[in-house]
């Protein structure tokens, strides 16, 4: 067999150009950022003491973590985001927004395929079980009772039982995640490190610029560090399920 013979089977093989895998990146950075801006205002609850809200957008965001990876979780958890706050009366914090979201989608991701582990799955189900009762917890505290649903004031009566079911719920399909195969503890702990930047840098944002900006006392953003903190929990009981069944089925590996 000469070269010449050599070369036209290695052109014969299938190959994965960089065009086609630059045309993926695209595509699944912006799917996820719509992704990411249907969580975050399908639900936003308004925080009086900071202007800013409660809302569903780190669950994609986590999701674009472990199943895309750090760029598409970085870029699509920052657009989306802050074009939720363009979109919805909450211009202030759109700037960091950007910032923030887009770090913590980065940290999470790459530590996600740092720390991924198929085992430990004993504890992995205690941490299921810390993160769902800190999760019901905060519901049942915060947001029992009437809660004020975006910057227009409009109000809604929750339950408190509706939070002990949702949680409940929740927990249960955490804990069973994290005790398969198709989720770790390690990936946990690397959604929760990201959750911990998103919460330190709302805190530096709304003490230095937010709050002195809007008229409001900068120690108050210590008053939404619990918030965020219930928020980065929440997208992890979201994501870590999802990403669970998504794997199972076959969509990812």
């Amino acid at each position: 067999m000469n070269v010449h013979e050599l070369l036209n089977r290695f052109n014969k093989i299938p190959r994965v150009t960089v065009m086609s895998l630059k045309t993926r990146l695209i595509v699944e950075t912006v799917v996820f950022a719509v992704l990411v801006y249907a969580a975050t205002i399908v639900l936003q609850i308004y925080q009086p003491a900071t202007g800013g809200y409660f809302n569903l957008g780190e669950s994609m965001i986590y999701v674009a973590a472990l199943a895309s990876g750090p760029v598409v979780a970085g870029i699509a958890g920052g657009v989306g985001a802050a074009l939720a706050d363009l979109t919805t009366g909450y211009q202030i914090f759109a700037p960091g927004t950007l910032v923030i979201k887009l770090l913590e989608g980065l940290v999470a991701g790459y530590l996600a395929r740092l720390l991924r582990s198929r085992h430990q799955k004993i504890i992995g189900g205690l941490l299921g079980a810390v993160y769902a009762s800190v999760f019901t917890g905060f519901a049942l505290v915060k947001y029992s009772g009437i809660v004020q649903v975006g910057p227009t004031g409009f109000e809604v009566n929750i339950p408190w039982y509706i939070w002990l079911l949702i949680g409940m719920l929740l927990g249960f399909t955490l804990i069973y995640s994290l005790l398969t195969k198709y989720s770790s503890m390690g990936e946990a702990l690397a959604l929760l490190t990201g959750g911990m930047i998103m919460v330190t840098g709302y805190f530096l944002y709304e003490y230095f610029i937010s709050n002195p900006y809007t008229g409001r006392p900068p120690i108050d953003a210590v008053i939404e560090i619990p918030v965020n903190i219930g928020q980065a929990i929440t997208g992890i009981v979201v994501a870590l399920p999802v990403v669970s069944w998504l794997r199972r089925a076959g969509y990812l590996k």
